[in-house]
């Protein structure tokens, strides 16, 4: 098999990076096809070497969903398995589509981290506004949004422990999902259609389908963020603002779960059971979320489709204020 890989025309959009110049009908599924086979062949690796490492330090096998019974072991598989996603499709990209896998990072064919660091900046005022505001739609509820089954404070070993696995494993697995629903399965649909909507729709639902069906509000919340993500992905020709955002929340909300005693292992705080209180809240957050990153990145000058592959686009610098 060729090594050569194949950059995308210039004034390619995002969703349309993937169909570059061998593109056959048949490549899309085959390259999904190979990555799925390598996802399931890296989790059962890593799923081998955690339970050995698991048996050597005690740890006992869970039941029913859970792989560890402790639950600090069984968050570090599950955030794990996600994370292998990353190199699965990256891989595919690479030896099937012979395509650079930077294509599926942006339209520049590789990750903008000073854009990055950017959308981090705003995610992160994004997920303090979200949690203050469930906070204030459920304070006379009854019943809370970030409830665990208990109060009490974990102590500060277990919770420094719990926040380096987090710390380590939480943004990987959170990119991981956006390569996938924002990124891979739009450039799928890409390849066959010129509109980039079919692609984001369809990571969407697939995105809150695949954290189960929970309640209405739940996957309402999670559809409606997969839809807002997918479109800044388009608008501003790559992961990054999806990334940022992704990573901010989930990690923001697992550490807040990890101060209490059982918090890790209580099973409500799964994305599909959100209350209506999250939803009503990220039909907020998000648009404003999308409005600034998008301000934004008309200020930064951030490419939207793929430049000349003739040459190497450099990253502009921030205008002045």
């Amino acid at each position: 098999m060729s090594t050569h890989t194949h950059a995308p025309a210039a004034g390619t959009p995002y969703h349309r990076l993937a169909r570059t110049m061998p593109h056959r009908w048949w490549l899309p599924p085959a390259a999904t096809l190979v990555a799925v086979v390598g996802w399931l062949l890296l989790t059962l690796n890593a799923g081998f070497g955690l339970g050995v490492a698991a048996s050597l330090a005690g740890v006992e096998l869970g039941t029913g969903d859970l792989l560890f019974a402790d639950p600090l072991w069984d968050n570090a598989a599950w955030l794990l398995m996600l994370a292998l996603l990353l190199p699965a499709v990256l891989l595919a990209a690479r030896l099937v589509q012979r395509r650079p896998v930077g294509t599926l990072s942006s339209v520049t064919g590789r990750l903008r981290w000073r854009w990055l660091l950017v959308c981090l900046g705003v995610a992160v005022a994004a997920t303090l506004l979200l949690f203050g505001l469930t906070t204030v739609f459920t304070a006379g509820s009854g019943s809370g949004a970030f409830e665990s089954t208990s109060a009490a404070w974990v102590g500060w070993p277990t919770f420094l422990a719990a926040a380096a696995m987090l710390v380590l494993l939480v943004p990987l697995q959170a990119a991981a999902e956006e390569y996938v629903f924002r990124g891979w399965i739009p450039q799928v649909f890409g390849c066959y259609l010129r509109t980039p909507w079919v692609g984001i729709t369809a990571g969407g639902l697939l995105f809150a389908l695949s954290h189960g069906l929970g309640t209405p509000w739940g996957f309402a919340d999670l559809v409606l963020v997969g839809l807002v993500l997918g479109v800044l992905v388009i608008r501003t020709g790559g992961l990054e603002a999806a990334i940022a955002l992704h990573v901010v929340n989930n990690l923001f909300f697992f550490l807040l779960s990890a101060t209490v005693v059982d918090g890790l292992s209580d099973t409500t705080t799964n994305a599909g059971d959100a209350p209506w209180a999250l939803l009503a809240a990220e039909a907020i957050v998000l648009p404003l979320y999308a409005w600034v990153v998008l301000r934004l990145s008309h200020r930064f000058r951030i490419a939207r489709t793929a430049p000349d592959p003739t040459r190497r686009l450099a990253e502009p610098a921030a205008t002045t204020a």
